[in-house]
């Protein structure tokens, strides 16, 4: 229970140990996102109840004057920029872009009321679920090309999980791996961090951590998350975007096995040849250890190419290879051609609540 009279700088400074962690309620032991929208509402000059339903209430005043999740990603516009936008269009500022006089709230606090909500709804999904005896698929497992994901499972024995390509998945694809940490008070951002951290969990990129340069300001991810689904994202999914991509990124890494695995056995072949070491008499051996060789560059080629668990989360663009210009996209997928369709890390599940 946090007390009115203590705030977490207090509880920080004032402590025996300057690491001490004042407890925060969790969407885990308060059971409910409804805690974090109340603290939202009760902290700011005005009475308006501020959850995920206002907030994507609010999306629809602007809408249409934003530019699409990609060039957002990309261009990172400020948090001025976009309202001067707004405020030259005359409409109503929303309240993540509201100074604290105005009756603002912080756009990472708005960014948690919107994901809690959805975290909550899976929360409650995975209980049916299980009362239902069925297997839960969650939201970016259903990959527009059917048995995919089915059969990169078989074919890596379990090891190996299809890619998130769409920014949107992948912001709330780690956002649901620290959920259950979220404090469900409206607290600082290095709070929030530490909170985090402290779990042993990896900060989510769209929280500004000073120690990770792979980061996005986290209004540009609220402002994807709302656009989500909407027209303007339709193009992040299109059948044509993915079969370009994949079509490039098969291409790379076919080229890459061509040079790295048989030009490295070719070399050894050929350049016996050519400096007079191989002839008719031990041609066998030369091919042999060509071959050996080969073995070797493949056991490189997969070492440097497969993905990890310990990957860093920028590795194709700090929200997947939309966040990145197109001529950075296709350099970041040549670089990384097998990490365009698979990753290591599985998908995030919702953790149970605490009774």
């Amino acid at each position: 229970m946090i007390h009115n009279h203590l705030s977490y700088e207090d509880a920080d400074n004032n402590s025996v140990d300057s690491n001490y962690d004042i407890e925060i309620p969790t969407i885990t032991t308060t059971g409910s996102v409804d805690a974090l929208v109340t603290s939202a509402t009760t902290t700011s000059l005005d009475s308006i109840k501020y959850d995920a339903a206002t907030i994507k209430a609010e999306f629809k005043t602007y809408q249409t004057i934003l530019p699409h999740p990609d060039k957002l990603l990309q261009e990172q516009h400020s948090f001025t920029y976009l309202r001067n936008k707004i405020e030259e269009s005359e409409i109503d500022m929303p309240r993540f872009l509201k100074y604290k006089f105005e009756g603002g709230i912080k756009p990472h606090i708005a960014l948690c009321c919107l994901l809690l909500g959805e975290y909550e709804a899976e929360l409650k999904k995975q209980k049916e679920h299980e009362k239902n005896n069925k297997r839960k698929k969650p939201k970016y497992d259903n990959h527009p090309w059917g048995i995919y994901p089915f059969l990169v499972k078989i074919l890596s024995f379990g090891y190996l999980h299809n890619q998130l390509n769409n920014p949107a998945d992948y912001i709330r694809d780690q956002f649901f791996r620290v959920a259950h940490v979220i404090p469900t008070h409206v607290v600082p951002s290095d709070v929030l961090r530490k909170k985090i951290k402290n779990k042993g969990l990896p900060v989510p990129n769209y929280f500004l951590d000073p120690d990770d340069p792979r980061q996005f300001p986290p209004h540009i991810a609220l402002l994807v998350m709302l656009q989500d689904g909407e027209m303007e994202s339709r193009k992040l999914d299109s059948f044509l975007n993915r079969l370009v991509f994949s079509s490039f990124a098969l291409i790379s890494l076919l080229l890459r096995i061509v040079l790295e695995v048989i030009g490295g056995a070719g070399a050894i072949w050929g350049g016996a040849e050519v400096v007079k070491l191989r002839n008719a008499d031990n041609a066998e051996l030369w091919r042999w250890l060509s071959i050996g060789v080969g073995v070797l560059c493949f056991a490189r080629f997969v070492t440097l190419n497969v993905p990890y668990k310990e990957d860093e989360g920028d590795i194709l663009g700090p929200a997947g290879p939309w966040s990145l210009r197109l001529s950075l996209r296709l350099r970041a997928v040549c670089d990384h051609p097998f990490h365009y369709f698979v990753r290591a890390l599985p998908p995030s599940t919702p953790k149970k609540k605490v009774d």
